[in-house]
């Protein structure tokens, strides 16, 4: 298991911590390190290189994600 992993696993159990999103990056692209990284609890898995659009792109979808668990939890219905 890499450093990565462990520190992903370390976030996912602690109750505070594991609201953040997780993004994974590595240069390894062994599909199943990016299946267990999501399993663990990834919110996604880069593999580097990475380009600037794919970044970008990524970012957008988890804002929008974010902004609209955050609408969800503060207006009640």
């Amino acid at each position: 298991m890499t450093k990565g992993m462990k520190l992903l696993k370390y976030i996912m159990r602690n109750n505070e911590l594991r609201r953040i999103p997780v993004i994974m990056m590595s240069a390894q692209d062994d599909v199943s390190i990016v299946v267990e990284c999501l399993r663990l609890g990834a919110a996604d898995y880069l593999v580097k290189p990475l380009r600037t659009n794919e970044l970008l792109n990524l970012w957008t979808h988890m804002w929008r994600r974010r902004r609209e668990m955050m609408k969800m939890i503060l207006l009640p219905r």
